[in-house]
């Protein structure tokens, strides 16, 4: 009886080692996995925050309008002189900055001042100003999380600094994929581009406007999106370049093992 009892007792408690042996196995597995989810959302947060931060710097690039009007001749297809073409840029900008409730403003042509815009211009004005408002969440949204990130993977997991620069260097090579792809995309076949862009983006057709009637349309024609379209790719390329080759060149400098393969290790 007595050894039957101990044979009960230590069948009893190998099993209760077991099973917490099994219990921390699958805890830390699921620590790891979290750990790399973390690793990879500050890595895909990248190409996020260097595409919304482009496109902020351009929308608000008084130059970029100014080149738009000189290259497509804006003020002799408008009759629009070239100093009241630079006053709705501005105009557009900081209503696009919600500095001004209104885009319509007062322009003076021939001697007569009017209204530049119509109402469908309006609409559409407003719709842009929504988007790019979102544009704006969006980029404080990803630099916010990355922050998070940053902070989780150091304070919860322990990680060094290099961990942050392999995820750079990993964020900038995805950034490049992308927007090769988008490049591409632009350069053999921008107007289905440009066309799908608004299809998602805007919820009804006030987009479609006339050049015989709307002056917005004949202020921004296709090409100055398409040209803006690739110097926002450019700015965007020559950033994850520029941050994938530091970041290439820092992990090489301390001898980081896993490059050989050029594979991330958190």
């Amino acid at each position: 009886m007595i050894a039957l009892e101990i044979f009960r007792i230590n069948k009893k408690f190998g099993l209760t080692i077991q099973m917490t042996t099994d219990y921390y196995s699958v805890s830390e597995h699921v620590v790891k996995v979290f750990e790399k989810v973390i690793y990879w959302l500050f890595v895909c947060c990248l190409p996020a925050l260097l595409i919304t931060s482009t496109l902020r710097w351009e929308i608000n690039e008084f130059r970029l309008y100014e080149y738009g009007f000189d290259k497509y001749q804006i003020s002799q297809a408008t009759g629009i002189d070239r100093m009241e073409l630079g006053k709705v840029a501005q105009h557009l900008i900081d209503y696009f900055n919600s500095k001004v409730n209104t885009a319509q403003i007062m322009v003076t042509k021939d001697g007569v001042e009017f209204s530049l815009f119509n109402e469908r211009e309006l609409i559409h004005l407003r719709d842009v100003r929504s988007l790019v408002q979102l544009d704006y969440r969006v980029q404080m949204i990803v630099l916010s999380l990355m922050v998070i990130c940053i902070f989780v993977l150091i304070l919860g997991f322990r990680a060094g600094w290099l961990t942050f620069v392999t995820g750079l260097f990993w964020g900038g090579i995805l950034t490049f994929g992308l927007v090769v792809v988008l490049s591409l995309w632009a350069i053999f076949g921008f107007e289905q581009l440009f066309v799908l862009f608004h299809l998602v983006s805007f919820p009804n057709e006030y987009w479609m406007l006339d050049p015989a009637r709307d002056y917005l349309i004949r202020l921004f024609p296709e090409g100055f999106f398409y040209d803006a379209a690739l110097l926002g790719f450019a700015v965007i390329l020559l950033k994850s370049v520029f941050i994938s080759g530091v970041a290439f060149g820092v992990l090489r400098l301390v001898g980081r093992p896993h490059l050989e393969g050029v594979k991330p290790k958190v």
